[in-house]
């Protein structure tokens, strides 16, 4: 076998292994490769919706301002190689085997296999070290106390995106059970940046903050000042006119979040310049956010997954689709609040497509579109994503919109693009 097969072959069976909480495996692994983790300059961003974007809109300026920046996010899209990236760029297939050999030989003789996560952020970490990179802005996986990442000593900022209820059955039934469990990555004498929460969230935040000693600061939603929404455009404090190529209301939320982050870090003396803020945010990307994949026929996906993220998605489609015609495509998975989310979102249907993401957690779309005829709506099932695709067609609607778990767009959109 080759290396990749071997690596391949590793990766598989990392996987079976699941999703544990819990550090004690991570840190024996991250010992046995010298704690690259410890090397590195981190910024570590939890939350339950908006962490791919805020790492985007952050990456971006830190680029622009001329630093070496590395990325760990998860979900992967559209490549597994996506979730490592260095100035933009994914990991090589050769880098990211020969890492995965090398992590493979430390598992051998291990108390507890990693997970496949824990395996994913070892690789993470003793990349973006080997690459030296200026910093590494890594995204949460899940929670934050007891998430794999959440193994460093120290980082530079610790940023708190939207906390909602997501992962329950793993983080806590309330909102304060699952911001306490986020509020886990704060690090003592560290700065930590939260945009706008839901008060007993702020309460959570500032609580922990206080009691770990890291001094937090939380975005001001009063000194911001919408002049746009085609595209987005703002005002917020001494930034006017920031303007952002991304479609969607809540990228104005994470965009002034990392504005804050921006701010955070200069007080630490890196040095950001304000035209360097307004051009990374403005060429800031993400995909499957917003995203139009196709123009003839008009088609959007995103990946609103849970019920925040539904709320949002909805405000989007009311700020900039009003009086359209939308085909829904749908794809989710069974452990999402889905009838909440289906509540607000499906008033804006003129038809209704089910589909079952090819993913282990895959909420069948037969039964989907039970729930959906419940509810009072007309739904069709699709077998296939070629399926749904020549069905949404059919329906000749002004738009297509693909939304939910992110495990399928990757895969519609290549159907798309056929």
């Amino acid at each position: 076998m080759s290396y990749i097969d071997d690596g391949k072959s590793f990766m598989e069976k990392a996987a079976g292994y699941g999703s544990i909480l819990g550090l004690s495996t991570i840190y024996e692994l991250m010992n046995k490769l010298h704690n690259p983790q410890d090397d590195l300059s981190i910024i570590h961003v939890a939350g339950t919706n908006g962490k791919g974007s805020v790492t985007c809109f952050l990456s971006n300026i830190l680029m622009k301002a001329g630093y070496k920046v590395g990325v760990y996010t998860s979900p992967a899209v559209f490549s597994e190689f996506e979730r490592y990236r260095i100035n933009g760029n994914n990991i090589s297939e050769s880098d990211y085997y020969t890492l995965v050999n090398e992590i493979a030989d430390c598992c051998e003789d291990m108390t507890n296999h990693p997970t496949i996560f824990e395996v994913e952020t070892a690789l993470a970490y003793l990349y973006f070290a080997r690459e030296q990179v200026d910093f590494a802005i890594i995204e949460v996986g899940m929670g934050g106390a007891e998430d794999a990442t959440n193994i460093m000593k120290r980082s530079l900022c610790s940023i708190f995106t939207s906390i909602g209820r997501d992962h329950m059955q793993f983080l806590g039934n309330t909102l304060e059970e699952i911001a306490s469990v986020k509020a886990g990555i704060m690090k003592k004498g560290c700065q930590s940046i939260s945009i706008w929460q839901e008060s007993s969230v702020e309460s959570t935040l500032r609580s922990k903050a206080s009691d770990i000693g890291s001094e937090i600061t939380f975005a001001n939603r009063d000194k911001m000042q919408i002049l746009s929404l085609t595209p987005i455009t703002y005002n917020y404090g001494k930034y006017k006119d920031v303007t952002l190529n991304m479609m969607g209301t809540y990228q104005l939320d994470n965009s002034i979040l990392v504005i804050e982050a921006v701010e955070a870090l200069r007080n630490q003396g890196v040095e950001i310049s304000d035209s360097c803020v307004y051009e990374g945010l403005a060429m800031a990307k993400w995909p499957g956010r917003m995203e139009c994949i196709s123009t003839k026929p008009l088609i959007y996906m995103d990946g609103a997954h849970n019920y925040p993220a539904a709320a949002r998605l909805l405000e989007t489609i009311d700020e900039n689709f009003t009086n359209k015609s939308i085909t829904y495509i749908i794809g989710i998975l069974g452990d999402k609040e889905r009838m909440k989310m289906l509540e607000i979102l499906l008033p804006k249907a003129s038809d209704i497509i089910t589909i079952t993401p090819q993913n282990a957690r895959g909420y069948d779309c037969k039964s989907l579109a039970k729930d959906i005829k419940s509810l009072g709506y007309e739904v069709c099932s699709a077998e296939t994503l070629e399926e749904a695709y020549d069905m949404a067609c059919d329906k000749c609607n002004d738009i297509i919109l693909a939304f939910g778990s992110l495990s399928y767009l990757k895969d519609f959109a290549e159907v798309v693009g056929k």
